[in-house]
């Protein structure tokens, strides 16, 4: 599991206490009221146009590289000819976010993160004081624009029964939204200075909470190995590497979000068979529907309980991980997660000795090579060489860490910026390392390579489609989309 227990923090929290640290911060330039209208990429680098959305004034910017993080709408995304693969699911939300201190109606049935309503409504506590966000189903046909947000929010809370009245103190937002599931066939221009990430990349449905998480990933991935290339010791496959790890984990991702969301859609579908009249009472017909959304949400429990899905990033097919030393992987599974030192793979998180610290915690800001042999020689000859072809490298030496060395598996390992697997030292090997070949492959000095169709276009070639959506369409035509989306 995690070194550091999970937490929950909403985004507008979050954004505020992040934004006043970014603008603190030395080495990074920090520009708000600017809006990016264009490119131009070359071999050498990049021009973009910006333009201050208050005076009009447009400025260029020169880059090495240009990283799109900006969103659903992603302009950068048109710009590098990328497109997006897959579709809507056949509903849309009206979305109320709104101020109430009235406790005593909102939480009474206790103090809740998420309530998912028969209805197929959804309440979200924010801070679980005073904000929350209502999300109410409406069909495509709706003009949410002349929709009452208060009558919304009673509609929310009364599930399949009827309207429930609560103390409203303020309306923050209201909007309509129409939950998708779609990823961009590229996330690298063909020039390779100009790159997508987040949202820009991938959009997912909410259930599951993979949206953000995943986008962390993208950014903690391609963030070290651009700063690798623009150190000197990074090469062209390093960048190469970024869609060919990334995308796969984003593909597998959306595709269970729409599964989590299809647990609440069927559940729903049943309510609402039934009629708002058949809800309240004690039918035969309401039990049969409450027992078996009971035992369907029991059995497809997977949006809380998928740590496959949270913990076990592999990166099988990354042209920048050495060796997968002839020992079978054991199985993915969206449900479990399996510590494995195997190449590629993130490295187990395992506490040493004293009980306090995290194997984690003594890594190195670049690569790390973890040695608990007794004499430590094979780790020295990784320093030595990579002092030699200028690699930032730590070396940790632990032969006392027997514990830490039964559960990684593996006597010497060599770990990642990211904390994930770039090669190990085979179980029992005696033999010689090329410890230069090991380097020069890991930091992507090795043959350049393009993503395959295993990445996700697969999803076009073969007419599948993702669990919950109406099927493969143009994206930008998907009807109440949110401004976020478009």
């Amino acid at each position: 599991m995690p070194r550091e227990p999970y937490q929950r923090c909403s985004q507008a929290i979050f954004e505020a206490w992040l934004k006043p640290r970014i603008q603190a911060e030395d080495l990074i330039d920090s520009h708000f009221g600017l809006k990016f209208e264009s490119l131009v990429e070359s071999e050498d680098g990049v021009e973009s146009t910006l333009v201050d959305v208050q005076t009009c004034e447009r400025h260029i910017v020169k880059s090495q590289y240009v990283v799109g993080c900006d969103g659903a709408g992603s302009r950068i995304r048109t710009h590098i000819g990328s497109e997006l693969i897959g579709g809507p699911v056949p509903m849309a939300m009206y979305l109320v976010h709104f101020k109430s201190k009235d406790l005593t109606t909102l939480q009474k049935q206790g103090q809740f993160w998420h309530i998912f309503f028969t209805s197929s409504a959804v309440l979200i506590a924010q801070d679980e004081i005073e904000t929350w966000t209502a999300h109410l189903p409406i069909t495509l046909d709706t003009n949410w624009e002349k929709m009452d947000p208060l009558q919304a929010i009673y509609d929310v809370l009364g599930g399949s029964i009827g309207p429930c009245p609560v103390k409203v103190d303020e309306i923050m937002v209201k909007s309509a939204w129409r939950p998708k599931i779609c990823f961009a066939d590229r996330y690298m221009s063909s020039i390779g200075r100009v790159f997508i990430s987040g949202d820009a990349a991938h959009q997912n449905i909410p259930t599951g909470g993979y949206g953000m998480n995943t986008a962390v990933g993208d950014s903690f991935d391609l963030g070290w190995k651009l700063a690798a290339v623009l150190h000197g010791y990074g090469g062209k496959t390093l960048l190469d590497s970024y869609e060919i790890e990334r995308k796969p984990v984003a593909v597998r991702n959306i595709e269970r979000s729409g599964v989590h969301h299809q647990v609440h859609f069927d559940y729903g579908g049943w309510f609402r068979e039934l009629g708002r009249g058949a809800v309240v009472g004690d039918s035969p017909e309401l039990r049969a529907v409450l027992d078996k959304t009971v035992k369907h949400v029991a059995a497809h429990d997977g949006e809380n309980q998928d740590h496959g899905i949270e913990m076990d990033y592999r990166f099988p097919d990354s042209p920048v991980v050495f060796g997968r030393d002839g020992v079978n992987q054991a199985e993915w599974n969206p449900r479990t997660y399996v510590p494995s030192t195997f190449p590629g793979s993130r490295a187990p998180h395992v506490f040493l000795q004293n009980g306090k610290t995290s194997i984690m915690d003594l890594y190195g800001r670049a690569f790390t090579v973890v040695d608990f042999t007794e004499y430590g020689q094979l780790s020295n000859e990784f320093a030595a060489k990579a002092q030699e072809l200028r690699i930032p490298l730590t070396r940790l030496h632990l032969p006392a860490e027997t514990h830490a060395a039964k559960v990684w598996g593996h006597q010497v390992v060599l770990i990642r910026p990211d904390d994930h697997v770039a090669w190990r030292l085979p179980a029992g090997d005696a033999g010689a390392v090329d410890a230069e070949s090991i380097l020069k492959t890991v930091t992507g000095h090795g043959p350049r390579v393009e993503a395959n169709e295993d990445s996700g276009s697969a999803f076009v070639a073969e007419g599948k489609t993702f669990t919950s959506t109406t099927g493969n369409v143009d994206v930008s035509e998907i009807k109440l989309q949110a401004e976020f989306q478009k």
